[in-house]
């Protein structure tokens, strides 16, 4: 569905795109996140993680645990669970 996708290259536009997205997303979907900045961070988290793992100029890749490490507590302060977050993981990798 996305593998068309493009964000627009200025950073301002992405974060707007981003935060509207979240707003959307957690409207949609109430429960699933905590709060809409839940999605905003995650979002972000997967399209660096994307960047990571698929620009070959990025040499030291992220590792699964460090994924999953930084992305501690933005569920408001609680953690997201990890399989959840290991999934993703493995479906970007």
């Amino acid at each position: 569905f996305l593998s068309g996708f493009r964000l627009p290259g200025e950073a301002q536009k992405i974060d707007r795109m981003m935060e509207k997205f979240a707003e959307k997303y957690c409207r949609d979907n109430p429960g699933v996140f905590a709060t809409a900045d839940t999605a905003y961070i995650l979002a972000y988290a997967v399209i660096m993680l994307n960047t990571d793992a698929n620009n070959p100029a990025v040499t030291k890749k992220m590792s699964k645990d460090a994924f999953v490490t930084n992305l501690r507590g933005i569920n408001d302060n609680a953690d997201l669970p990890r399989d959840f977050l290991e999934e993703l993981y493995d479906r970007i990798k």
